[in-house]
C-alpha cells in the first residue's frame, strides 16, 4: 500500500490510533457502497479486529471512474490500496483498490478522499464476526 499516501488522508490519524497502527483490511468486509455523480460517495468496510471493532468510511469526493465486479451479500475483500494516480481523462485522483477474495472487488478513482471511523460493531447484521 501507498502508507505515505494514506497517512495524508484527513481522517487516517484516527483511523491508526484507534487500530494501533494503520489495519490491512485483509478479510474485511465491504458493508455499502453509495455513489453519487456529484459531490461525495461513501465505501463502508468493517475491518476484520475483533478486539477493536469500527467501521471505516471512505468518503470520495468526484468519482471520476470505477470498475467494481460480483457484488454479493457479505463482500470479503482480500485487502485494500490507495494510491494517487492519473484517470482516463488525465486528472490526478485517488485510487482505492478492493482486492478480490468473495464478492465485490474492483477500484473507484476520486478527486479527494477522507476517511471516517465510526467505532463499535458493525450495524450491519449480515456481518458476523
Amino acid at each position: 500500500m501507498g502508507s505515505s499516501v494514506v497517512l495524508e488522508l484527513p481522517g487516517a490519524e484516527a483511523v491508526t490510533q484507534w487500530f494501533g497502527c494503520w489495519p490491512n483490511f485483509h478479510d474485511a468486509e465491504v458493508i455499502s457502497l453509495f455513489l453519487a455523480r456529484n459531490g461525495s460517495s461513501v465505501l463502508r468496510v468493517y475491518p476484520y479486529y475483533p478486539a477493536k471493532p469500527a467501521t471505516v468510511e471512505f468518503v470520495l469526493g468526484d468519482v471520476t471512474d470505477i470498475e467494481l465486479d460480483d457484488f454479493s451479500c457479505q463482500n470479503v475483500i482480500f485487502g485494500l490500496d490507495v494510491q494517487r494516480a492519473i484517470d482516463q481523462n488525465g486528472d490526478k485522483v485517488y485510487r482505492l483498490t478492493l482486492a478480490p477474495c468473495y464478492g465485490v472487488a474492483g477500484r473507484i478513482d476520486a478527486k479527494s478522499l477522507r476517511l471516517e471511523l465510526s467505532p463499535g460493531k458493525s450495524p450491519d447484521e449480515a456481518s458476523q464476526w
